[in-house]
């Protein structure tokens, strides 16, 4: 707790710095469809407007957890990060743009949107490049990809946040693990980083190996690949981003897009 405290002291700062340089790259916005005024925060990419939840597009935010399911523990910097969009949103007057994507709604039923303040300001982009959440690619909704991911490594290269964990804190296997140090507790939303082993096609996936994790492209998303660049990933260590889960004692993750792979993500070096 002391450590993710200091922690968050250290984005507080760093923010003052990335805030007020946001105008140069401010990832739009093109169309807001409607402004609103904000409720809360409920996670760092959860924000409520009357009884409706917005969840923003392209973020993934350490999840608050369950504290009563072993293998849904809170997230390294969920509550920092929840607090820092409570205080985002305060400083503002909630007064947020609500900018659609391809699709509005997720698969709970929460609107997906990108946030905007009144003066231009990505929110989705401020929560990335302050090291309080991740590029999240959910495909057709594909809108400031590249920017966020810009943003994202702005804070992976500066240490903020999460980040920092990987190097102060790597027994939390979070927000990166190796594929090797993955138990059948270690679920949810992570970058995942091993060798690829073998590279194959079955009747309904891409089935790409690492090491000890098993990634899987479902057919309804292989048009979304060029195969032959997944074949060359046998024999390189790539970073693949998603929500792992435990299956017959290993851990899978499900990807639809290229973004999610590293070495095929034309934003990531």
């Amino acid at each position: 707790m002391k450590t993710q405290t200091l922690l968050f002291n250290l984005v507080l700062v760093l923010s003052t710095l990335s805030l007020s340089s946001v105008h140069a790259q401010s990832c739009g916005p093109s169309k807001i469809e409607n402004w609103e005024k904000a409720r809360i925060a409920q996670a760092g990419n959860i924000i409520v407007v009357g009884s409706r939840q917005y969840i923003m597009a392209g973020v993934y935010a350490p999840e608050i957890g369950d504290p009563s399911k072993r293998t849904d523990p809170a997230r390294p910097l969920s509550r920092e990060s929840m607090t820092f969009l409570n205080r985002i949103l305060a400083n503002n007057d909630r007064k947020i743009g609500i900018e659609f994507d391809e699709e509005i709604t997720d698969g709970f039923g929460r609107t997906v949107a990108h946030i905007f303040l009144e003066d231009g300001r990505n929110v989705n982009r401020m929560m990335l490049e302050n090291g309080l959440g991740m590029v999240e690619t959910n495909p057709p909704n594909l809108k400031y990809q590249e920017c966020y991911y810009q943003a994202e490594q702005r804070a992976r290269q500066a240490n903020r946040g999460i980040w920092r964990l990987s190097i102060s804190q790597p027994e939390l296997k979070f927000p990166i693990a190796l594929s090797s140090e993955l138990s059948d507790i270690d679920l949810g939303f992570r970058i995942i980083r091993g060798e690829v082993r073998h590279v194959s096609k079955s009747r309904n996936n891409i089935i790409i190996n690492l090491d000890t994790t098993g990634i899987r492209v479902k057919r309804e998303d292989w048009d979304n690949f060029n195969y032959p660049d997944v074949e060359a990933l046998k024999g390189q260590t790539i970073e693949v981003r998603g929500y792992g889960f435990a299956y017959q004692g290993a851990m899978y993750v499900v990807i639809s897009h290229p973004n999610m792979i590293d070495k095929l993500n034309p934003y990531q070096p």
